[in-house]
């Protein structure tokens, strides 16, 4: 990048381009055609790190992101016709008993550790 200068584009307004990040082509990021490819991946992975799938996926527990992949991968292959109907339809339901198998582990820590403060304050007030 070459410092102390700003872009030598127009922006489509037709006023200049300020942008003090150039390149060696006297040009910024946004505006230099030689780099018009790495600007459309970026704005790809931008716009899959805000889709609501990826919202989802930092949400759920580590645990449970294999199982969200493969419902996706299950319900897009059975709108493609890859998969049957009736092997997603197991899959959905493999699922939903993974799910309350780590809902139930997940509550009977979350009560542990509950018995555990609950002794700790009685020894302290005792």
């Amino acid at each position: 990048m070459v410092r102390g200068t700003t872009c030598n584009a127009t922006r489509r307004d037709g006023s200049p381009c300020t942008s003090p990040l150039v390149g060696a082509s006297g040009r910024c990021f946004a505006h230099d055609g030689a780099r018009q490819a790495e600007m459309r991946a970026a704005r790809v992975r931008g716009g899959r790190g805000k889709s609501r799938t990826a919202r989802v996926a930092k949400l759920m527990p580590s645990a449970m992101r294999p199982i969200f992949a493969l419902l996706l991968d299950a319900i897009q292959e059975t709108r493609n016709g890859v998969m049957d109907p009736r092997i997603a339809t197991a899959v959905a339901a493999l699922a939903g008993a993974a799910v309350r198998v780590y809902q139930s582990a997940s509550v009977e820590e979350q009560i542990a550790a509950l018995e555990t403060q609950i002794a700790a304050l009685s020894r302290r007030s005792g």
